[in-house]
């Protein structure tokens, strides 16, 4: 009786990691708005049922997909000197910056996922960002960092501006570019 129970634990946390990971690709890709919970339980291979099991609701499973997005790679490990260039390489990454950019982004055009996202972005990005800056103006440049990485992310893959957005590598002018902007805003003082 004890190994079905670990089985069903084992399922139970696989289906609930199918169902993030579904959520992620179909909010990043269609937005908050356009995803029903039947198209990520389709995604994830699993009864639309189990959705509100783990996550209780639509605006549940955006919370949780977005906070797994945010918290999955970290951005601020790096030598405070290296900064930009790495949070460019992890926003060019498709299962990193660039795909909780994306989930935030088009939370934007619902009310509901707008203050999910803001929430979300605020508690995992903004004050985290903010104090490892630290003065001055700390808040301020944070969330002149958080815009930056999401008008790029905007432009480069959501309505893309440029030609083979997913060829972009960190020796192309445009990433130099973003990588020496967010290294001008860390390095103020």
């Amino acid at each position: 009786m004890s190994a079905v129970v670990i089985k069903s634990k084992r399922n139970a946390a696989n289906s609930r990691a199918r169902l993030l990971a579904a959520a992620k690709d179909c909010f990043a890709e269609h937005g908050y708005a356009a995803t029903g919970i039947r198209d990520v339980a389709d995604a994830a291979g699993v009864s639309y049922t189990l959705l509100s099991r783990y996550f209780g609701s639509k605006a549940g499973l955006l919370e949780a997909a977005l906070t797994d997005a945010l918290t999955a790679k970290p951005f601020l490990v790096a030598d405070r000197s290296e900064f930009g260039s790495n949070l460019a390489k992890l926003i060019l990454d498709p299962k990193g910056g660039k795909l909780a950019t994306a989930i935030s982004v088009l939370a934007a055009a619902d009310p509901e996922a707008r203050k999910i996202a803001t929430k979300v972005v605020e508690a995992r990005v903004i004050k985290p960002l903010a104090a490892w800056l630290g003065p001055p103006d700390a808040r301020r440049r944070a969330i002149a960092i958080t815009m930056l990485g999401a008008g790029f992310v905007t432009h480069v893959h959501l309505v893309p501006v440029v030609d083979n957005p997913e060829r972009l590598e960190a020796s192309n002018p445009l990433v130099q570019w973003l990588a020496d902007s967010f290294q001008r805003i860390v390095d103020e003082s």
